[in-house]
C-alpha cells in the first residue's frame, strides 16, 4: 500500500465517522426554553364572565412563528381552550413582531419574550362548584440557526364558582 492509499482511506474513515456523530450532536442540542401557563381568576360568580390568559414565555434567543406566519410552509402558533361547565370564547392572538433571521431572506412575523393570548370565560348562572379550564399551546420553537420539531404544551386552571352576585 502506498502513502496516497493510506491517506485516502484515512480521510474516508474520518468523513464516515463525522457523519455518524452529526445526527447525535444535533439531537443532543438543548431543547428550547419555552413555558406556558393559564392565568384565570381564582373565583368567579355564576352568571358572569372574565378574561383568561395563556402566557407563553420564550427563553433568550428563542421565538415561534406568529398565529399568521409570513410563509405558508411555516408552522403557526395555535392556542386551543375548552372549559367544563362554562363557555370559552375564540382566542384573541397578540400582535406579533417582525424580525430578520439568518435562515430567511425576508423578515418573519414571530412571537418572542412573553406574549399573552386572551379569551373570555363565561360561567352560566346555573353553574355551581368549579369550572375546569384546559388547553393546548402548539408552536415550533426556533432560534437564529435552527428550529425544533413542532411541540405542544398543556395548560390548566380551576376556577371556583360563587353564587350569583357573590363573585370576586
Amino acid at each position: 500500500m502506498n502513502v496516497k492509499s493510506v491517506v485516502s482511506a484515512a480521510r474516508t474513515c474520518v468523513v464516515l465517522a463525522a457523519g455518524l456523530f452529526l445526527p447525535a450532536t444535533a439531537a443532543a442540542a438543548s431543547p428550547p426554553d419555552v413555558k406556558a401557563r393559564l392565568v384565570a381568576p381564582e373565583r368567579l360568580a355564576a352568571g358572569t364572565k372574565a378574561t383568561v390568559k395563556v402566557e407563553l414565555t420564550f427563553g433568550a434567543g428563542w421565538h415561534a412563528n406568529s398565529h399568521t406566519p409570513s410563509e405558508e410552509f411555516l408552522v403557526p402558533t395555535d392556542v386551543a381552550l375548552q372549559a367544563t361547565g362554562a363557555e370559552v370564547s375564540e382566542v384573541r392572538y397578540p400582535k406579533d413582531v417582525t424580525k430578520r433571521f439568518s435562515f430567511s431572506e425576508k423578515p418573519l412575523r414571530v412571537y418572542d419574550g412573553t406574549v399573552a393570548f386572551e379569551a373570555d370565560l363565561a360561567v352560566p348562572a346555573s353553574a355551581r362548584g368549579k369550572v375546569e379550564v384546559r388547553g393546548t399551546v402548539s408552536y415550533q420553537a426556533c432560534n437564529d440557526t435552527q428550529c425544533f420539531a413542532p411541540a405542544s404544551l398543556p395548560v390548566t386552571a380551576t376556577v371556583a364558582v360563587a353564587a350569583a352576585g357573590g363573585g370576586r
